[in-house]
């Protein structure tokens, strides 16, 4: 039996919205670990490095209760002693917020929309695509700016400010700006609006 919807096609959207986000965040106790380690890997594949110039590595916290964190090892081999010693720069990332919620948000977007399958289906592949590259994209620009702190990037005090107002704004627009941006993007037509503001 189908549960009735409102019929107001604005209404009927949130309430499908609604379903399918908390749908999927509940669904995190199940695939949150294979997620992070997924993220991890990706990291490793873009970023990691173990070379004489420069070290970056990926590892999850090793702290229980934020086991969903990345943590990000950046090391100048050119300062450590010879004894292993010296400057570290350990950049934490809330591997969920960062990565799942966002995603979750794009996903739920998608299959509340008033769209047939055939379309839907298609705009979920790219929606994924787009909203995963740009996350890794801002992974980029987190390990960049924070590699200014071991002497891997020079930057100037004024340039740092900078730098790190542009890596506030990024996380500010992750969870829902780039979502909805996309979604956007890659599930509508211009013909469609009529249909969805048309009252049934």
């Amino acid at each position: 039996m189908k549960l009735p919807l409102p019929r107001k096609p604005a209404c009927r959207f949130l309430v499908c919205f609604a379903f399918w986000y908390a749908t999927i965040l509940f669904s995190w106790p199940l695939i949150g670990q294979a997620y992070c380690s997924a993220f991890r890997a990706v990291g490793t594949a873009l970023y990691g490095e173990n070379s004489s110039v420069k070290e970056i590595g990926f590892e999850p916290f090793n702290q229980t209760y934020h086991s969903h964190y990345t943590r990000v090892v950046i090391v100048n081999p050119a300062r450590m002693n010879p004894d292993g010693s010296g400057p570290v720069r350990n950049l934490d990332l809330d591997t969920r917020a960062m990565g799942w919620m966002p995603l979750a948000f794009l996903l739920a977007l998608v299959m509340a929309a008033p769209l047939p399958w055939s379309r839907r289906r298609p705009a979920l592949f790219w929606g994924v695509l787009w909203q995963q590259t740009f996350v890794f994209i801002a992974l980029g620009y987190c390990i960049w700016n924070d590699s200014s702190e071991v002497g891997l990037v020079s930057l100037s005090e004024s340039w740092k400010r900078a730098a790190e107002a542009v890596k506030s704004m990024l996380a500010g627009q992750l969870i829902v700006a780039i979502p909805i941006l996309i979604w956007l993007l890659v599930t509508f037509r211009r013909a469609d609006l009529p249909k969805m503001t048309r009252p049934v």
